[in-house]
């Protein structure tokens, strides 16, 4: 067919929810003709060409995690929405998401799924060594450190074990450190004033004030100069006013990380999706009181059962060893897209995924390639 520049295929099925014909001017004149219908004058293709007119007057705040030794973190920034990165396209989004790991303080003694005991074993009785090698194995960038013992539903630890896990595992890592709770609001504020009094040198994140505790933990914050999380549950009107009251307290602007709540894919995930879209673009169109960087809990993945169940109770969903990872996978980039500045993940090698994959989104499209006119990517990825 190489005179007339046709394709034929033969015997194939054309499969999409949605579908549309180019027709070329010829063609549109002999089938009007043939039904009677005048065609006036001859038709022709009008050159048109595509032009990015985007204007995102807004710019979401910069917040950095500053360790003692030196070494930093840094979200946010953005100008435009997630990875437009479109050639010629003045504004550029200069910072990636972070991936932070998460470390338990009782990690022997959760039910944890199987993969993630696979992944780190032993080390899951001691938070130093867990944080360490998470760091010298999978090259993580930052910690989570989660206290749940001091929860009295858990264990009711004192608050003094706190310390001394988050001071050894600062200790043991170079990297900044977020520092988590138990979801107990009164053993959360103690271990809060303890922890961010401990930690005065460094600039890490309480994570995280929400309506029951804001007003005792943002004080803290800014007290002693660590970033802070803002966690309200998928209320776009909450999270305004909890980061204008943040900023009545005297926390400052690039100290402020939102959490509108990560659900986890299947149990909600279009929720999430929405609200951080919403509140990413209102940040960018010029919404001052949504300009923040925003924070997602991903290792909520593994609260689906499709995440974690056994292969011997549902053998049609494969072999759970990479159905976990790729859940929780699936869950922080479907959040990335829309604005997601830092992924709370747990297992390794989903971390890993979702850092690799998310840089490659960030990177500039390459340009056209002068001979072919078009990007050739089947070559370049041969050559990888």
């Amino acid at each position: 067919m190489k005179e007339t520049e046709e394709l034929e295929l033969v015997d194939v099925d054309l499969i999409a929810e949605y579908l549309e014909f180019q027709v070329l001017p010829s063609i549109v004149s002999t089938a009007a003709g043939a039904v009677g219908i005048p065609v006036l004058g001859k038709a022709e293709w009008t050159p048109t060409k595509f032009s990015l007119d985007i204007d995102f007057p807004g710019e979401i705040e910069t917040i950095q995690f500053i360790r003692s030794n030196g070494k930093t973190c840094t979200i946010g920034g953005e100008k435009v929405p997630p990875f437009y990165n479109f050639l010629g396209l003045d504004k550029r989004n200069p910072n990636p998401p972070l991936v932070t790991y998460d470390v338990f303080d009782m990690g022997s003694k959760m039910m944890l799924p199987k993969p993630i005991k696979q992944e780190y074993g032993e080390v899951l009785a001691d938070p130093a060594e867990w944080a360490k090698f998470a760091v010298n194995k999978f090259g993580a960038e930052s910690i989570t450190f989660h206290s749940l013992e001091i929860d009295p539903a858990m264990g009711d630890a004192p608050v003094s074990q706190s310390v001394k896990y988050l001071e050894e595992i600062l200790q043991a890592v170079d990297v900044p450190v977020i520092i988590g709770c138990s979801g107990n609001k009164e053993k959360d504020v103690e271990m809060f004033k303890a922890t961010a009094a401990a930690t005065e040198s460094e600039v890490l994140m309480l994570s995280a004030a929400d309506k029951a505790t804001w007003e005792e933990v943002i004080p803290l914050a800014v007290k002693y100069d660590h970033n802070c999380l803002l966690w309200t549950s998928l209320d776009l009107n909450n999270q305004i006013k909890m980061n204008k009251d943040a900023l009545e307290l005297g926390l400052p602007p690039n100290r402020i990380v939102m959490d509108p709540t990560c659900a986890t894919l299947g149990y909600g995930m279009e929720y999430s999706f929405s609200i951080y879209q919403r509140m990413r673009i209102a940040g960018l169109l010029g919404e001052k009181d949504l300009g923040y960087p925003i924070s997602g809990g991903t290792t909520n993945a593994w609260g689906a059962r499709e995440a974690w169940m056994s292969e011997k109770q549902a053998p049609e969903w494969g072999l759970r060893q990479y159905r976990g990872p790729i859940w929780e996978v699936i869950n922080a980039l479907c959040l990335s897209l829309v604005g997601l500045d830092l992924a709370m993940m747990f297992h390794p090698i989903a971390a890993r995924h979702v850092k690799e994959i998310t840089g490659q989104f960030f990177a500039e499209i390459p340009k056209v390639m002068e001979d072919k006119g078009y990007y050739d990517w089947a070559s370049a990825n041969l050559k990888r």
